[in-house]
């Protein structure tokens, strides 16, 4: 039996300025979710909020890209907005770019993470995966956990341990710079082949981005699926920023929950988001439906886990990976790097890519200025200098 796991998430209005959706907003996705389980449209799905974005975790038999998945999810989406605009809410249909979307709304405003698997196939009797969410960041956010998960021993013991994981895998990397709805610019790599060259290119995460991972053992086994588009690519403009999402497949012949969270409690990673999107930033991995309130307007993450029964449903319950207080610590040491980081208010790599302002505000004021500088003959006295002098002794 061929599942697919479908995450779809969008901004579309949130209380008092980008902190959360309203109950009633996600209340309504969560009816429309249950109506579309009942029909059977669905064959599970959940409604979570990270921040002010409003996922949608979905079980279906349709593959990946399906039409009646993404129209639904659309359609959920504009209903909320419709609820986000009767209650004043801030932002209301933000993510929604184009009138109507020709059946996926891939790189229509909402990310969208999708694996099509096999269930429970001989080499893999059970199914688990977890579900990361983030907001107020850049689709990269992911390019360093996923290579300290996948590429480093150091972090992932499983490159060792596992003989399937020892053998590797297949990154797709897709350039995002290359905006067009018809068309991806992409590249694979084999790691650990090509290790250094995937590194050449993820440590640039506003223009390169993991979008998906394959064993190599297992070369029709997608482990991973990352929403990698940039929104400012669709509108032309600041529209807010990416708010990734991203499946990861786990255990068994994939790395376990624990080598694929390690990354995120050892390394404070440094991204572009925060308030306007526009500064450079720590990530800080939080619990589910977590509002953005604090200041500065961290950019954040969260990781729910699940199991899946033979019929492509959820199993009871999920587990909240970054809740806990295994995480409290690093939650501390990233609010303080922050603190550190906005000191230096808007000077130096505090402040984002000159490619990523180039969608703001900022980018205007610069092209006024550049219009307005003059070019000056050098006034300073002419000095006439002997080439064939020696210098003195």
């Amino acid at each position: 039996m061929k599942v697919t796991m479908s995450v779809i998430k969008a901004d579309v209005g949130s209380i008092g300025g980008h902190t959360k959706p309203s109950d009633a907003m996600v209340a309504k996705v969560k009816s429309m979710v249950s109506d579309a389980i009942a029909s059977g449209r669905l064959i599970d799905g959940m409604v979570t909020y990270t921040g002010d974005d409003i996922a949608m975790l979905m079980s279906h038999t349709h593959g990946e890209g399906a039409a009646p998945v993404h129209e639904f999810a659309w359609a959920c989406f504009e209903s909320a907005a419709n609820v986000a605009a009767q209650e004043g809410n801030y932002g209301a249909g933000q993510d929604l770019l184009v009138d109507a979307p020709s059946g996926n709304v891939r790189g229509a405003g909402p990310a969208v993470a999708e694996i099509e698997f096999d269930l429970l196939p001989d080499h893999r009797p059970a199914e688990a995966f977890m579900v990361f969410a983030a907001d107020k960041c850049a689709p990269g956010a992911y390019n360093l956990p996923l290579y300290l998960t996948f590429c480093d021993p150091m972090h992932n013991g499983g490159l060792l341990l596992s003989p399937v994981l020892h053998q590797g895998f297949t990154f797709t990397v897709i350039d995002m710079d290359h905006a067009s709805r018809d068309s991806d610019r992409v590249i694979k790599l084999n790691v650990p082949e090509q290790t250094w060259d995937l590194a050449a290119l993820l440590r640039d995460e506003d223009r390169f981005a993991v979008e998906s991972i394959h064993s190599r053992v297992y070369p029709d086994e997608k482990i991973v699926s990352v929403a990698a588009t940039r929104l400012h690519n669709v509108a032309g403009k600041y529209t807010g920023k990416d708010d990734p999402v991203a499946i990861v497949r786990v255990q068994s012949i994939f790395p376990a929950p624990e080598e694929v969270v390690e990354p995120w409690a050892a390394v404070n990673q440094i991204i572009t988001g925060d308030c306007r999107g526009s500064h450079n930033m720590p990530i800080m991995p939080v619990g589910i439906n977590t509002p953005v309130t604090g200041p500065y307007c961290l950019p954040i993450v969260s990781a729910l886990g699940f199991s899946m029964d033979r019929n492509g449903a959820f199993s009871h319950g999920s587990v909240d990976f970054f809740e806990g207080s295994a995480f409290d610590q690093v939650r501390l040491d990233v609010q303080k790097k922050a603190i550190d980081f906005r000191r230096q208010g808007f000077f130096g790599i505090a402040m984002a890519s000159k490619t990523e302002l180039a969608y703001t505000g900022l980018s205007d004021t610069l092209d006024t200025l550049e219009s307005k500088f003059e070019m000056r003959s050098d006034t300073r006295a002419a000095v006439n200098v002997n080439p064939d002098a020696k210098d003195p002794d």
